[in-house]
């Protein structure tokens, strides 16, 4: 059994790793890293008056997570997503989301509306202020539980699994006032499910998400190009 000694410095190791993992993904999340960057190992390290260690402990449960990529003999740096890949992501959302929202629609109670109607109102407040990187996050949150109590698990874990990324393609293609005006919609969605109207829940997820395919689309990605290249000129 570990002495009281041993479970305080236990507990301060995991509550500075969490706070480590909560400050990186913040960094990338409100674009102050944008994809491709590298992570700034030694900046962060003196910020939490650590060694590189706890950063690099860190690092790769982001790599996990899907924000970071860690190179060998290089620097680890955040997720690069190509235009095609967040497309076929899109696909994958639309199809099991859409799913989600219908079977949640069938089954839905008070505590399911009250629990949606919170974190959708919270993702308003977040991009309204403009803290883009509580506002993608918090947007991610209300998609993962309408899946996670529609009740069936393996579309929680898929959209988990992807959640990163969804986020990450978020923050490259999508600004607030574009946000703020998509994330509108999950009012109509919350009360499609709360009158149990499965058709109108799963059209509205697939609208939404139609949005979200539109805005990450390949074709769009190199308009955008053309135009910065244009610019530069």
């Amino acid at each position: 059994m570990k002495n009281q000694s041993e479970l305080s410095s236990l507990l301060e190791r995991k509550s500075l790793a969490d706070q480590l993992f909560i400050h990186i993904k913040k960094m990338i999340l409100s674009q102050e890293l944008k994809c491709g960057e590298a992570i700034p190992e030694e900046k962060i390290a003196k910020v939490f008056g650590v060694s590189r260690t706890p950063i690099r402990e860190t690092l790769r449960k982001l790599e996990k997570y899907g924000l970071v990529k860690i190179n060998p003999r290089s620097q680890a740096t955040v997720v690069e997503i190509e235009p095609r890949e967040a497309h076929y992501i899109g696909e994958v959302r639309n199809v099991i989301e859409t799913l989600a929202a219908r079977i949640l629609a069938k089954k839905a109670g008070p505590e399911d509306i009250e629990s949606l109607t919170k974190t959708a109102e919270r993702c308003v407040s977040a991009a309204a202020s403009g803290n883009s990187g509580e506002a993608f996050e918090v947007d991610g949150l209300f998609h993962l539980e309408i899946a996670k109590r529609c009740g069936n698990p393996y579309i929680y874990s898929i959209l988990k699994n992807l959640d990163a990324k969804i986020q990450l393609i978020r923050v490259m293609n999508c600004s607030l006032k574009i946000m703020l005006s998509d994330i509108q919609i999950h009012a109509q969605i919350i009360d499609a499910i709360a009158r149990h109207d499965s058709k109108d829940a799963s059209s509205l997820m697939q609208k939404h998400v139609g949005d979200f395919i539109q805005h990450s689309s390949p074709e769009k990605a190199e308009k955008s190009g053309r135009a910065i290249k244009a610019s530069a000129g």
